[in-house]
């Protein structure tokens, strides 16, 4: 599939350089855990941009780096994908976003350390600099690390386009929560949907309800990932999916909500039935958990037809 020209996405959040550690066997607390450490470009925002570049998408990516040789490596990582950095300001004297995480011997996160404070410098005012990329933009999809002050100056300014955004944590999910009668589509995991429904989820029945709650928010489309028992998916329209994933063991699990994220934007962008763009999400999810890059360039071969390497 060829490159859409008539329409395109603009991601607005974290650029960061993610520092994955991962142990040879199961971790040993308070001790040195023999392994391999890797360097690679990460951000929620910078992320699904890269994953959607990779499918195929026209991405322009608003963002902050900082005055250092990890803003080089961010950059060239966006340019090598095929990202508009137009809008990527190198802030003099900032370090650029780090993201330290210790992946356990059976691929899952065990722990991470997230440094966001470049964000702090993406205020109103850094969102209002960067109007035309958001002005022309057929989607936009935003990052929960981004300030309260960013966050209030996008909704407000651009609650007429189709936003999207995924909480990433239990924590962003509270972020989020007073957004949700903004955005087109939340994509959420089963404890950030309890938060934005304000109710447990123990069964499926619960889950319904949680997703009608989600709904009654103003929002139109509620994607719900519960793991290995596959993602819910319930709209306003009365339209109701449930997807199961093939069982897979995980090399890391880092990114995977990122392209599962991604490829349900490009598969709106493209027109896509919502079934189809759950399949398509599912697959680079999948794909992704197979890779230890957080975001694999394997993912282009779904929108080429081709057969991915896993």
């Amino acid at each position: 599939m060829e490159k859409n020209q008539q329409k395109f996405v603009t991601c607005v959040g974290g650029a960061n350089i993610d520092i994955q550690g991962f142990s040879n066997s199961a971790i040993n607390m308070r001790d040195s855990n023999p392994g391999v450490v890797r360097l690679c470009s990460g951000g929620v925002g910078r992320n699904i941009a890269e994953n959607l570049a990779w499918l195929g998408a026209d991405v322009h990516m608003v963002s902050a780096v900082g005055e250092d040789p990890f803003a080089d490596m961010i950059l060239k990582s966006c340019v090598n994908a095929g990202i508009d950095i137009t809008n990527i300001e190198v802030v003099p004297g900032r370090q650029s976003s780090v993201y330290l995480v210790l992946t356990d011997s059976d691929g899952d996160m065990l722990a991470a350390i997230s440094d966001m404070h470049i964000l702090k410098d993406m205020d109103g005012g850094f969102i209002l600099r960067h109007a035309e990329a958001f002005d022309k933009a057929d989607a936009i999809v935003l990052d929960p690390n981004l300030s309260p002050a960013a966050l209030d100056t996008l909704i407000s300014g651009w609650s007429g386009k189709p936003l999207f955004a995924d909480p990433i944590s239990t924590t962003y999910a509270g972020t989020l929560k007073k957004y949700l009668p903004a955005l087109h589509m939340i994509k959420c995991n089963r404890q950030e949907a309890e938060i934005f429904a304000d109710m447990p989820i123990r069964n499926d029945a619960e889950l319904e309800i949680a997703a009608e709650r989600i709904l009654e928010t103003g929002t139109k489309c509620a994607v719900i990932t519960l793991g290995s028992k596959g993602v819910f998916y319930k709209d306003r329209e009365g339209l109701r999916l449930r997807k199961f994933h093939k069982p897979l063991e995980p090399v890391s699990a880092t990114g995977a909500g990122d392209s599962f994220t991604a490829a349900m934007v490009y598969g709106w962008l493209n027109g896509m039935s919502m079934e189809a763009s759950l399949e398509l999400a599912m697959k680079a999810a999948e794909i992704t958990i197979m890779d230890e890059r957080t975001v694999t360039p394997e993912i282009r071969k779904l929108s080429r037809g081709e057969q991915p390497a896993i």
